[in-house]
């Protein structure tokens, strides 16, 4: 029995060590991007290490923790933190390769109205140092991916007149967890800016509000300042506020 609780403290030990350290790398690589620490790339790199090392810490530190016979207190706070950080990794490493599998199409600027859409105005200042340009790229551009992708993202039509719509467009804006930097009710144009918060990448939403003869109409866009596919964000950002806007 003392043999068995020598080896599994020493699993326990290091694997517990060895969770928290990967988890802790995971976490760190956005926030030291966002803090300076390191170029984005390398952020990314240390993900999948440090996934690594989460998961396996957990599954070493479970089995020390089981193999032991007798547990304190600080043992047995030790095996769940193993497993927590295992467990936490695992799931993480399982959404994301899901949202992989999903074949997302290498484009970061979704919009409802593909032939016309909705143009950047207060935004464009803010993203003078982005490697993404503000304009919406035509030709070679990413309405015909779009297109097969994204076949249920259209313009919103509603019965309402254009001061109300316009107004719910603009009070539902404001409920997202956006910054709304700019307005024009004449021009029928609102936008916004959303800072991701793990590696703090901001992406820009501009929404247009126009007349038909039925009433008014919604057209939003969304577009990454940075990178070259969003693995679906702007789309499913675009859909929350269309969902929102109705609700």
């Amino acid at each position: 029995m003392a043999a068995s609780n020598k080896k599994g403290t020493g699993l326990l030990t290091w694997g517990t060590a060895l969770a928290v350290i990967g988890g802790l790398a995971v976490i760190l690589s956005g926030y030291g991007y966002q803090w300076g620490w390191w170029h984005f790339s390398t952020g990314f790199s240390i993900i999948p290490w440090g996934t690594g090392a989460a998961i396996l810490g957990g599954i070493v530190g479970t089995a020390g923790f089981f193999r032991m016979k007798e547990r304190d207190k600080n043992y047995t706070i030790a095996g769940f933190t193993a497993m927590i950080f295992g467990l936490a990794a695992l799931s993480n490493f399982g959404y994301w390769y899901l949202e992989v599998q999903k074949g997302y199409p290498p484009i970061h600027d979704i919009t409802t109205d593909t032939v016309n859409p909705p143009e950047f105005d207060a935004i464009v200042p803010l993203r003078q140092d982005a490697p993404n340009p503000a304009e919406y790229i035509h030709e070679g551009g990413p309405a015909k991916a779009q297109k097969e992708f994204y076949e249920e993202l259209e313009t919103l039509n509603v019965s309402l007149e254009y001061d109300e719509a316009y107004d719910r467009a603009l009070a539902t804006a404001r409920e997202m967890p956006w910054q709304v930097v700019g307005e024009n009710k004449e021009e029928g144009r609102i936008e916004a800016f959303h800072k991701l918060p793990w590696f703090g990448f901001i992406d820009d939403v501009v929404i247009r509000v126009d007349t038909i003869q039925t009433g008014s109409k919604i057209d939003v866009r969304s577009k990454s300042r940075i990178g070259r596919g969003d693995l679906g964000v702007n789309a499913k950002r675009i859909k929350a506020y269309l969902e929102a806007y109705q609700k």
